[in-house]
């Protein structure tokens, strides 16, 4: 059983809190934060609790390094401290939030949506690169982020595109090349989609397309490369 109700410890913290100078409050914070750790996999929700109490306590007045250490440490984690992982989620610093943000399951999808419409491009890039990405949050890093976000986005199967979503990418792909490249990569890309895709790119951009795209889908290729060039005549009467 961890020692983190131990009255010593209680005790140690208090003082820390009350009148401790910031770099016993970092040590503090480094060894509550060593003991979950070293405990997790076998910690009841109860006890996650007992250190989400004391720890979003400890991490006032830190410095940015030490939160940045403790976001990448909890990120992998099976059970997190929830209060703790949305703080750090949604830290102004994009380095603190990033690996939450990205890894975290516990984070709620509501806070998600909030910390895409509120923050800037390294929080929507990590949201991006989540193993699961719902069709409203797609949609809104799609309109907020820059290329970063939608290369991460075009570039993760789980991220769920709406039809309006799939057709701003398009848009995008029009305009860089490494975003037409991860949306040909993605096997759930709709037909239609994809001919629309190849229809609007250049010849060079096609052949790039065709070299890179997955076996199964080069004849899809080449069928919506051949639409356009019998289409051509017909634009021009």
């Amino acid at each position: 059983m961890t020692a983190i109700a131990s009255p010593d410890l209680i005790a140690k913290l208090d003082h820390v809190l009350r009148a401790g100078p910031p770099d016993l409050r970092t040590r503090m914070l480094q060894e509550v934060a060593g003991l979950f750790l070293d405990d997790a996999h076998r910690l009841s929700e109860h006890q996650v609790s007992l250190f989400d109490d004391i720890l979003i306590r400890l991490i006032e007045s830190v410095e940015l390094r030490t939160l940045t250490t403790l976001s990448r440490s909890l990120a992998d984690l099976r059970l997190v401290p929830r209060e703790l992982a949305r703080r750090l989620a949604n830290h102004d610093d994009a380095d603190i939030a990033a690996p939450i943000l990205r890894k975290c399951e516990c984070i709620p999808e509501a806070d998600l949506i909030d910390i895409a419409w509120m923050r800037a491009e390294g929080h929507l890039c990590a949201i991006a690169g989540r193993k699961a990405v719902n069709q409203e949050l797609t949609d809104i890093l799609l309109m907020r982020g820059d290329s970063n976000v939608l290369r991460a986005l075009a570039g993760n199967p789980g991220a769920d595109m709406t039809s309006a979503g799939l057709a701003m990418m398009v848009d995008a792909a029009e305009r860089d090349e490494d975003i037409a490249a991860a949306l040909i990569s993605r096997k759930d890309l709709p037909h239609r989609v994809l001919a629309d895709l190849v229809m609007r790119s250049t010849p060079r951009q096609q052949a790039r397309l065709l070299k890179n795209a997955r076996p199964e889908i080069q004849h899809a290729i080449r069928a919506a490369i051949d639409a356009g060039l019998a289409a051509k005549p017909l634009q021009a009467v």
